[in-house]
């Protein structure tokens, strides 16, 4: 957890005259990243609606899709986020009626205006947001450990990942796969 960032009530914020503005220096629980994360958040009561805004980077180690290998990738998240306050809301004219309404299109994200804030989540949320769906450590990703292009080859290395075998078997099996032996 990082100092600073407990939830804080949203009717705090609502009294406030001003956003209120965070710090973020440290590492979050859930995210496990090599460096801090850094940066700061905003958030501003706008009658139903929570105006939030984050400028937030680190870096995270990440393990290659395709080769296996670790690498580092850097996360950045600068973001703006209307909230919406209250119930489910069906009323075009509620809408209309929050500072900033021109600019809600598409809330999703909805929170209890009697609950709490909590910016250590919303910081988790959209750096996880940021990580790559597939991880994949650059163009010169050397593929899949423990296969190359020759099948001679192949049956000398018997220190690969066995989780690569089918595929191995696969490859070889291939008849479109060119013989390496043929100039």
């Amino acid at each position: 957890m990082i100092a600073g960032l407990s939830p804080v009530p949203i009717w705090e914020l609502r009294d406030l005259e001003s956003p209120r503005v965070w710090t973020v220096d440290g590492y979050l629980n859930d995210l496990p990243s090599l460096t801090p994360v850094r940066g700061t958040i905003q958030a501003e009561h706008r009658g139903n609606v929570l105006a939030v805004h984050g400028s937030l980077q680190t870096i995270v180690t990440l393990i290659c899709d395709r080769c296996l290998n670790q690498f580092n990738q850097q996360l950045i998240s600068t973001t703006e986020e209307l909230i919406w306050l209250g119930e489910e809301f069906n009323d075009h004219e509620q809408l209309q009626a929050s500072d900033g309404s021109e600019q809600m299109t598409g809330l999703l994200e909805r929170l209890d205006p009697q609950g709490p804030f909590d910016p250590q989540q919303w910081a988790f949320e959209h750096l996880n947001l940021q990580l790559p769906a597939v991880n994949r450590c650059g163009n010169e990703c050397p593929g899949p450990p423990g296969l190359s292009t020759s099948a001679s080859e192949e049956s000398l290395d018997c220190g690969s990942d066995p989780r690569w075998d089918v595929l191995k078997q696969l490859q070889m099996s291939d008849p479109e796969q060119p013989d390496p032996e043929q100039p």
